[in-house]
């Protein structure tokens, strides 16, 4: 196996990846051992088999992972993914121009994921997300009225390709309310304002609903957690409206 591009690294870098020969992408991450747990470590690696098979996605080709010191190593080899991502990170900063057919093909990528029914994966943590939306937005949450279904969890514009789709990074995926996924991908557009509005108005059937707007809101605190950080303060205001709104509409008393 030998490098045949440039390496690219993820959020904080705590990935990298580079093309190698094949043509094959290689995807190694670090964490330290104690916080390397199966439900936050092996996502890419057990994002294979049956409903993933129906996904445009690309396919595990090997696993391996080690121990070094005090921190744990994780490659996974993946086929290679020619199609450009359409954005470069968790905030997308052009407007696109996507067609029908790829939105189509979003919605047709994403519902095999309904057919799972048994995993042990969390995307967000159910113990938490309550505690969070009331120290940021003052929200109580029924937690009796939120439904919840199985996510790619990390879905933002950074993580898909046009013009032919790929869903990109899985290994976040797990439980979540309904509707995180198309909230994730309208917050990660904030700052186009017609393309969140696309992603609104194609995902409707779970953003305007109880589930949504408590996702949108988990997601909306993410976000302004970035800006809390020091990074893309830029969004703090969109994001800080789109919550708001949402409150306003859907979870005022």
């Amino acid at each position: 196996m030998t490098v045949e591009g440039a390496v690219v690294t993820g959020h904080h870098n705590g990935t990298a990846g580079v093309r190698v020969s094949g043509p094959a992408w290689l995807r190694v991450a670090v964490l330290s051992t104690s916080w390397a747990k199966d439900d936050m470590w092996n996502g890419i690696a057990t994002a294979t088999g049956d409903p993933f098979d129906d996904v445009p996605m690309p396919r595990v080709l090997r696993s391996v992972e080690w121990t070094d010191r005090d921190l744990n190593v994780r490659a996974d080899l993946l086929t290679y993914i020619s199609q450009p991502t359409i954005g470069t990170g968790l905030v997308l900063e052009h407007q696109p121009e996507l067609t029908d057919t790829w939105w189509a093909s979003l919605h047709a990528g994403l519902n095999p994921l309904r057919r799972i029914e048994v995993t042990k994966r969390m995307a967000i943590n159910p113990r938490r997300f309550q505690a969070q939306l009331l120290e940021w937005f003052g929200v109580e949450i029924d937690r009796d009225r939120v439904q919840w279904e199985v996510v790619h969890g990390d879905l933002h514009f950074g993580n898909l390709t046009a013009p032919d789709l790929h869903i990109l990074d899985w290994e976040n995926w797990g439980w979540a309310p309904v509707g995180y996924d198309a909230a994730h991908l309208a917050c990660s557009a904030v700052l186009q304002p017609e393309i969140e509005a696309k992603v609104r108005a194609q995902f409707a059937d779970v953003l305007n609903t109880y589930s949504g707007a408590i996702a949108q809101l988990i997601v909306a605190t993410k976000y302004l957690r970035l800006v809390e950080g020091g990074e893309h303060p830029e969004i703090a205001a969109p994001i800080g409206q789109y919550a708001e709104r949402l409150i306003r509409d859907h979870l005022a008393p």
